[in-house]
C-alpha cells in the first residue's frame, strides 16, 4: 500500500528533480526521502528514476504513479480546504497561455463553457507567440498551453495534432473542378501567404521550387484573417492549416466567397495542447485541460466538413 507521505515525496522529486531539492522544501533530509523512494521502489518491485547528468529522471512507470497520486493528494487538499471554509469551496485560479488565434478566437468560449461547470475556477489567460507560450510551459508557471510545433521533453507534456495544409481559392475559380491543387495549377496567380519566417511558408517556397514554379507571394501577412480577406476577394490564392476552416466559417462568415481544396504535396501544420510535468495540476486544471482537447478535437472534425471525407488530421 502506498502511503500519503510516499505520493507527496515522489511528487515533490519530480516537481524539483532532486531529492536533495525534494528534502529542502518538504523539511526533511536527503537520506530521509531517499530511504522512502527505495522503500516505495521495494514494494512496487521496479525503479522508479533513472539518474542522468545529475538529475533524476522518472521511467514511464512514474508518470502513470504521479497521475494517480496527484489525484488523491489534490482530493486530500480539496477536504482540508472544505474544513477550513466550513463546507464552502475555494476559488482555483488556471494560468494558460496561448498563441493568437487560438487564444482571442477560440480559447475564449472554451472557457466560458468550463465556467458554468466549475464556477470556483478563475482564469489568467496569457496571448503569446508559440515559443513563448512552451517557455512559460517549461519554467512551470502556466498550466496550460496551447502552441504550434511543440515538443515532448522532461519538462512538459504535449499532446500533439498534426493538421493538413489545404488550398483556399475563391469561389468560381476554374481550379476548383480539381480535387487537388499543385504548385504547377497556381503558376503566375498572386499569393497570399504567411510571412517568410512562418513554417508554413517555407515548406510552401520549398513545395513551388521542386515543382519547378516560382514562388512570390503578392501578399504576405501574419494574420490569417487578413489573408482570408485578400482571397475572398478574389485577389489570390492562399494554402492554409485546414484547422484554419473552422476559423473562416465561425468568425469570418460573412466573407463566405471561399471554397477549400486539397494541397499536393502535402504540407502539415502541428500544434500541442501543452502541460507541465514538474509541477502537479490542480483538478480544476487537469479538468479543463481535458475539455479543451475534447473541443480541439470537435474542432478538426468541424473543419473536416469543409473539405471532403478523407482525414485532415491525425
Amino acid at each position: 500500500m502506498i502511503s500519503l507521505w510516499q505520493m507527496t515525496v515522489i511528487r515533490e522529486i519530480m516537481k524539483t528533480g532532486s531529492i536533495s531539492a525534494a528534502a529542502r522544501q518538504l523539511g526533511r533530509t536527503q537520506p530521509a526521502l531517499s530511504a522512502t523512494v527505495k522503500e516505495l521502489e521495494r514494494s512496487m518491485n521496479c525503479q522508479l528514476f533513472e539518474r542522468q547528468k545529475g538529475r533524476l529522471i522518472p521511467v514511464p512507470e512514474t508518470f502513470f504513479l504521479l497521475d494517480r497520486a496527484n489525484e488523491i493528494l489534490e482530493q486530500v487538499d480539496d477536504l482540508k480546504q472544505l474544513l477550513k471554509s466550513g463546507g464552502e469551496a475555494t476559488p482555483t485560479k488556471i494560468n494558460v497561455s496561448s498563441m493568437p488565434l487560438f487564444g482571442d478566437h477560440f480559447l475564449p468560449a472554451i472557457i466560458a463553457k468550463f465556467s458554468k461547470k466549475y464556477p470556483k475556477a478563475n482564469f489568467q489567460v496569457a496571448v503569446q507567440g508559440s515559443s513563448e507560450v512552451i517557455s512559460s510551459l517549461e519554467t512551470q508557471r502556466f498550466d496550460v498551453g496551447l502552441a504550434e510545433r511543440g515538443k515532448e521533453n522532461d519538462l512538459i507534456h504535449c499532446r500533439g495534432f498534426e493538421v493538413d495544409c489545404i488550398c483556399a481559392l475563391p469561389n468560381g475559380d476554374p481550379l476548383l473542378a480539381k480535387s487537388v491543387i499543385e504548385p504547377a495549377d497556381l503558376a503566375g496567380r498572386p499569393c497570399a501567404s504567411f510571412l517568410p519566417e512562418h513554417h508554413i511558408a517555407k515548406e510552401l517556397k520549398a513545395a513551388f521550387n521542386n515543382a519547378g514554379v516560382d514562388f512570390d507571394p503578392k501578399f504576405q501577412m501574419q494574420n490569417v484573417a487578413a489573408q482570408y480577406e485578400i482571397i475572398g476577394s478574389g485577389a489570390g490564392f492562399g494554402v492554409f492549416s485546414a484547422s484554419s476552416t473552422w476559423f473562416q466559417r465561425r468568425l469570418w462568415s460573412s466573407n463566405n466567397n471561399i471554397a477549400f481544396r486539397r494541397f499536393a504535396p502535402k504540407i502539415t501544420y502541428q500544434f500541442s495542447i501543452i502541460t507541465p510535468k514538474r509541477r502537479p495540476l490542480s483538478r480544476a486544471a487537469m479538468a479543463f485541460a481535458r475539455a479543451l482537447d475534447g473541443a480541439v478535437v470537435q474542432m478538426l472534425d468541424e473543419a473536416q466538413n469543409h473539405i471532403d471525407d478523407a482525414p485532415i488530421w491525425r
